[in-house]
């Protein structure tokens, strides 16, 4: 026998002999007989296995969802407008309805293809219907058209907004960075200009509710159009810049007022009007501004992806990963807007609106601005409030505390 065929035996019987053992003392012995476990003990290393496999999904399916919220917070939406509620019956004083916003608490706007009433707050249920008190404002709705509510609760078109606020208002335009602005304008004998900045996705109108209620006070007022509106010029991106590009449309703005005799101004932020407000300030400071006042402030984007990465069932970390997107694709800092890690840089007054039931941005990122800054900030939190409805819940109160805040303004 050779020493290859010699040493390939003794390998051979040390093999067995340490199988055997290596069995022995892996596996059990009945009736002389070794069974063998070491599949039962290899689960350790397949849940292993499996659990980085399901890692590796969950992280591909919050990277995918961190980009796709990305898109979504980023992208002009173009969709024509839905109308999901059917007027089903129409009295002096009261409107049948059906649809998913027929419920719209508060109240709201009923808006129509030609034509805008108002509803009261009070609701009547019966099954999928409910009857609400129906104001003229200016219009009354027909039996079976198709309608949405809105919580601007004040039609867009100057004419009929003109008609029911009994203003003289105007639609004036601002040079800017892209061309020409619209905005609407209502005179006022004060050197002290008040400037409207809606939110993302909306229009001029959201904020009539406040600009007819502070007429009184003898303010001029402008609510401005911005980039990305229907009625102003589109970003070469075709994208929001969430407050960051919008400034500069805002500091447009603020300079068409100064030239048609504003002393200094009141700035009004609704919803990602208030980043747009509070990156103005940022960048361009506080010299010459009177005043902030905020409903339901994009104060802190961080917090908004966190929320609403939250409310998509998605890891926290999916925010992370929205919010390093919005950087690579559109190059702005969404940390150097946020007011809340900031607000030691505040230097002028804040009334600060935001609901406790805001299922947009966090209610959290106001309270702690407010904390932050006692100082300057006056807080109003309606209980069971949602996104950029306070003044829906209780008009009167609201219309209260700003024109008590203008009144104080030093």
């Amino acid at each position: 026998m050779t020493d290859e065929k010699l040493a390939s035996r003794r390998r051979s019987a040390h093999s067995t002999r340490s199988g055997a053992a290596l069995r022995a003392a892996t596996g059990t012995i009945t009736d002389g007989t070794i069974t063998d476990d070491l599949p039962t003990r290899r689960w350790p290393k397949r849940v292993g296995i499996a659990a980085a496999s399901v890692a590796g999904v969950v992280s591909a399916t919050t990277a995918a969802g961190g980009w796709y919220y990305a898109s979504e917070l980023l992208l002009v939406d173009t969709s024509p407008t839905e109308y999901p509620v059917e007027v089903l019956d129409v009295s002096d004083t009261t409107v049948t309805l059906t649809g998913g916003e027929a419920d719209e608490p508060g109240l709201v706007g009923l808006e129509w293809p030609g034509g805008y009433a108002r509803l009261g707050p009070q609701i009547t249920r019966s099954g999928r219907q409910v009857t609400r008190e129906l104001i003229p404002y200016p219009d009354v709705p027909a039996v079976g058209i198709r309608a949405r509510t809105s919580f601007y609760a004040a039609p867009f078109d100057l004419a009929g907004f003109g008609k029911v606020s009994e203003l003289h208002v105007d639609e004036v335009s601002y040079p800017g960075p892209l061309g020409s602005y619209p905005a609407t304008y209502v005179p006022g004998d004060s050197n002290r200009w008040i400037v409207h900045v809606h939110g993302r996705g909306g229009n001029r109108a959201e904020s009539f509710r406040l600009l007819a209620s502070l007429h009184a006070l003898g303010h001029p007022q402008l609510s401005i159009a911005y980039r990305n509106d229907d009625d102003a010029p589109a970003d070469p991106d075709g994208e929001y810049g969430l407050g960051w590009t919008e400034s500069d449309d805002l500091a447009a703005a603020i300079d068409y007022v100064r030239a048609h005799g504003a002393d200094d101004v009141v700035l009004v932020g609704y919803s990602m009007g208030g980043a747009i407000v509070g990156n103005y300030l940022r960048t361009r400071g506080a010299a010459g501004v009177a005043g902030v006042i905020y409903d339901s402030p994009a104060l802190s984007w961080s917090d908004i992806l966190v929320f609403q990465s939250r409310a998509r069932n998605l890891p926290s970390f999916a925010a992370t990963i929205a919010g390093a997107v919005v950087r690579l694709r559109t190059g702005i800092d969404l940390a150097a807007m946020d007011q809340v890690r900031h607000a030691d840089a505040l230097a002028v007054p804040v009334l600060l609106f935001h609901g406790s039931a805001d299922a947009t941005v966090p209610v959290t990122s106001s309270d702690a601005f407010a904390r932050a800054r006692p100082d300057l900030i006056t807080y109003v939190r309606p209980e069971g409030a949602g996104h950029v409805r306070s003044w829906n819940v209780d008009p009167a109160a609201y219309e209260h505390a700003a024109a008590d805040f203008l009144r104080n303004l030093p």
